[in-house]
């Protein structure tokens, strides 16, 4: 027999099977949580538009399967995986018109695999001049990019501190750690799920332009 939240149910209300819109109500999932079918040591997300026989909900040796809830999460990041043939086509066009219309001195783009870009002679904003006038400057694009933004950006190590610290020999949030190992340091920028709203048509949503106006946003306040 199946066991719901901790409730037994009868078996004969399973020898039919069970819609999972009914397993759900029965979960009762609140805000953030999610329903979920765990039975044999597998665990997946309970469809409310399948009938789930009874072998489903009963494993092998005859335990009752669980259905309960867990967390709601968003989709991971990832970086320095091979990239969808979608997501490169778009961060090379904004990366072009980028060298186009801002960074017009040029910009370094890892043309093979759309992993990030450097902007070689960064100015850096009046209150850092007493650190530094300039550095280089990178983004490095999630594979999930242009769904997902950027986490923080980096600039070179040889800048010592910055003057209001979110400058690390290290990141955090999840961000890519292989730039560190390049001699790059990683400034804390972090921007809240749900926050970034690209579009269909990137110029239409938020993209490459966005991010930089967030980068300059960063620097100068």
């Amino acid at each position: 027999m199946a066991i719901i939240n901790g409730r037994r149910l009868d078996p004969n209300s399973v020898r039919n099977g069970m819609k999972g819109s009914d397993l759900i109500r029965h979960a009762n999932p609140g805000a953030n949580r999610r329903p979920i079918l765990e039975c044999g040591g597998q665990v997946a997300q309970i469809d409310p538009q399948r009938n789930y026989s009874q072998y489903e909900l009963v494993d092998k040796h005859g335990r009752g399967a669980k259905v309960t809830t867990m967390p709601d999460r968003s989709k991971g990041y990832g970086f320095g995986a091979n990239r969808d043939k979608q997501s490169k086509q778009i961060i090379t066009e904004q990366v072009v018109e980028l060298a186009e219309h801002v960074f017009r001195s040029g910009v370094e783009f890892d043309e093979d695999h759309a992993h990030w870009m450097v902007v070689p002679k960064f100015i850096l904003p009046p209150r850092w001049h007493s650190i530094a006038r300039s550095t280089p400057l990178m983004v490095a694009f999630p594979n999930e990019y242009p769904a997902l933004p950027p986490i923080g950006f980096y600039m070179m190590a040889e800048i010592p501190i910055s003057p209001d610290g979110h400058f690390f020999q290290g990141v955090a949030h999840k961000a890519w750690a292989e730039p560190i190992a390049h001699g790059w340091k990683w400034y804390c920028t972090y921007i809240h799920e749900g926050a970034w709203q690209p579009s269909r048509n990137w110029r239409d949503g938020d993209n490459l332009f966005t991010y930089f106006h967030l980068i300059k946003e960063v620097l100068g306040n």
